[in-house]
């Protein structure tokens, strides 16, 4: 083999252990400061906030269908940085009610206070559909659901029991 060759062969051999080496170390590096970041804001997000979490609650939305006229209370719990709204009991035109089964009906994924974003989910047909929705706070006791769908559009307006 001439001397060319072979000092040529050596530092690609060097050139890429070096650089692996170097590639490596920066990985780790970024990888730890990507746990630290989830760490601290997994960590934020679970701690009380007075702007937001007053959401938090029962809440009932009345109803006037052809299937179904009463209302649905739903429960808004925070688990991590959303909110999500789960059924918690059904009251019919009478007064009387009905434990539901706790579905999980409503993921807000952004709120301010005033304003939010989330996912409502919609059965129809016995099919479930996600469908984006946004929030609009009237008052600390009553904010409107809006969603518009396949064409279908419809406000709900959520007041607090609890």
């Amino acid at each position: 083999m001439k001397n060319s060759t072979l000092l040529f062969r050596s530092l690609l051999i060097i050139i890429l252990l070096a650089g692996g080496a170097h590639l490596f170390t920066y990985a780790a590096q970024n990888n730890n400061s990507i746990k630290v970041n989830e760490t601290n804001s997994s960590t934020e997000n679970t701690l009380p906030n007075n702007e937001t979490d007053y959401i938090i609650g029962k809440w009932s939305v009345q109803y006037k269908e052809k299937e179904f006229n009463g209302a649905i209370i739903y429960d808004i719990k925070k688990e991590g940085n959303k909110f999500n709204a789960y059924t918690h009991a059904y009251q019919d035109a009478q007064g009387n009610s009905e434990k539901a089964k706790k579905s999980k009906i409503l993921i807000i994924k952004s709120f301010d206070g005033y304003k939010g974003k989330g996912i409502y989910k919609i059965e129809y047909q016995e099919e479930i559909y996600d469908v984006a929705c946004q929030i609009d706070m009237l008052d600390e006791n009553t904010f409107k659901l809006s969603y518009e769908a396949y064409g279908y559009s419809d406000v709900e307006t959520w007041k607090r029991v609890q």
